[in-house]
């Protein structure tokens, strides 16, 4: 979240199945069960149709996990969750969900998280795969083997650009060829179906809705596709969904992860933290005292060859993705500037002092961080792209890769090439797109949205949450200034804001700015 000249314009894009013809299946009836891994929540498994455009046709299961409300009494109905990816599970998130919500919205609502079509979870398993329908690629004894998987974040030289060309040629030809049918029925248009039949099964007559990161693609989509359908509906972490599907003017040359500014996002969130390191000084941050300056070095070091540490060596890809994945997370930022300042002085500093790079790496490695996708060579599960591919207009041409890389790179130096070649997949990807939808965005929800940017996201960078509420008419946005991906746990003040919206549906005063419960980097205790 990639590649040649893409012809595709928005208006070209055939329509999406109607929401109103979608209206005709037949509403399932869920038959909730105790959970096997969590005795607290209740699990089921829920038909639902593999084709929209077929409602009475072949069904396939949906994996819910309810936690009920915590005041059953005073119950206002149930809170559908999704925690991105794509390619996370909803359903497994449904497990912590509601402590990071707040205890206002754990009384009123049962939170229900739906793991999306193609998606297997990990917990609470009804069924063997413990997924709904989960979606693989899975190679055949006479295939003949695949080029070795790529082991590296992003490739630079050009032999290495060649042999991630030549293994997304080996996944999507093998999707092609063994791919199962869900493949062909897993755009988030399709997943928004199924959270809309999911919320009349649960009585609910209007949806209330809190998506984080992708979850924001499939809350916008489903509050265009069903504006009247809307009670409360929150996103967080907001990517622009015209960039996700289409792009805007020359962006459909990009593949897709090329044109939702997260290259930039993680620039800025990285160089922010300098200035905020700078700000506070070293007893409270390592690298204090020109740190971006102190980075620049280190990076340009490592573009030149490995460098040994006490741990091993250090690659640039390696430690770009690494520290990518650690921004994710506010606390992890003095981590980042440990390590910085370690290999700093490891590469330019006295030979007498010790280095602590290898101590400073491994504890960064260790850090929380998004799970990524992998591959194996016979087995592929292509549950990011798998939505990312149909959901979005790509280029076509072998060459789009690259040039995606070095315009996204020029946008966000460190970043661009680790974030584009993420979707470099999607040129030509097999998987069918004509259940998509792509537009337009512009509606009026019956409840306004409530539009949620955090000021330095290094994935989705504020400027996603401004074009969705420029999109939909009478949001509101809710701003956090503070560093990490998306709001939750990082202040109580946007979660009274949650509470209020999601309660009474109360939208906060317009222009209003959260501020983090917790400094960037705390002083010493």
């Amino acid at each position: 979240m990639a590649v040649g000249v893409a012809v595709v314009l928005a208006s070209a894009v055939a329509p999406p199945l109607a929401a109103a013809d979608a209206a005709h299946t037949a509403v399932p009836k869920i038959q909730w069960q105790q959970c096997p891994d969590d005795k607290h929540l209740r699990c089921a498994m829920v038909p639902v149709p593999l084709d929209y455009a077929d409602p009475r046709g072949k069904k396939i299961s949906l994996r819910l996990v309810k936690r009920p409300a915590d005041q059953p009494n005073r119950k206002i109905g149930t809170l559908f969750i999704n925690n991105g990816g794509p390619g996370g599970s909803a359903a497994d998130f449904a497990v912590g969900a509601g402590d990071l919500l707040g205890a206002s919205t754990r009384q009123r609502f049962d939170i229900v998280g739906i793991d999306p079509r193609g998606i297997a979870g990990q917990r609470n398993c009804l069924t063997e795969g413990c997924g709904s329908e989960p979606v693989v690629c899975a190679a055949a004894p006479e295939d003949p083997p695949g080029p070795p998987v790529p082991t590296i974040a992003f490739p630079r030289s050009e032999s290495e650009v060649n042999a991630q060309l030549a293994f997304d040629d080996f996944y999507r030809g093998l999707c092609d060829k063994r791919g199962n049918e869900i493949l062909d029925h897993m755009s988030t248009a399709d997943t928004a179906r199924d959270m809309d039949l999911m919320r009349q099964a649960v009585g609910d007559r209007q949806l209330t809705f809190y998506g984080i990161s992708y979850g924001s693609v499939l809350g916008a989509t489903y509050a265009a596709m069903y504006p009247n359908k809307v009670r409360a509906l929150i996103v967080d972490g907001v990517l622009d969904p015209v960039a996700w599907s289409t792009g805007r003017g020359d962006d459909a040359k990009y593949v897709a992860s090329a044109r939702f500014g997260s290259e930039y996002g993680a620039w800025e969130s990285l160089h922010s933290s300098f200035a905020e390191c700078d700000r506070v000084g070293a007893a409270r941050c390592p690298a204090a005292g020109q740190a971006s300056g102190k980075f620049h070095k280190v990076v340009e070091r490592l573009k030149q060859g490995d460098v040994d540490t006490p741990n091993g060596k250090l690659n640039y890809q390696e430690v770009m993705g690494t520290l990518l994945g650690a921004m994710y997370g506010p606390g992890n930022y003095p981590l980042i500037m440990d390590f910085i300042e370690a290999m700093h002085q490891q590469i330019f500093g006295a030979a007498r002092v010790p280095s602590r790079a290898g101590d400073a790496w491994a504890k960064l490695r260790a850090a929380e961080r998004p799970a990524v996708p992998t591959f194996g060579e016979e087995t592929i599960a292509p549950t990011f792209h798998g939505v990312l591919c149909a959901d979005s207009v790509n280029p076509t041409d072998r060459e789009a890769p690259i040039r995606s890389a070095a315009h996204a790179e020029a946008n966000g130096p460190g970043f661009g090439e680790l974030w584009s070649w993420i979707s470099s997949p999607c040129v030509n990807w097999p998987g069918s797109s004509k259940s998509a939808f792509r537009g337009p965005y512009t509606v009026k929800t019956s409840t306004p949205l409530l539009i949620v940017g955090n000021t330095h996201d290094p994935a989705t960078p504020i400027s996603g949450a401004r074009a969705l509420n420029g999109l939909m008419k009478g949001s509101r946005m809710l701003t956090l200034d503070g560093w990490g991906h998306g709001t939750l746990r990082m202040s109580e003040c946007v979660t009274g804001k949650f509470e209020s919206y999601l309660i009474h549906r109360k939208l906060p005063v317009p222009g209003t700015v959260c501020q983090t419960d917790a400094p960037l980097f705390p002083a010493a205790s």
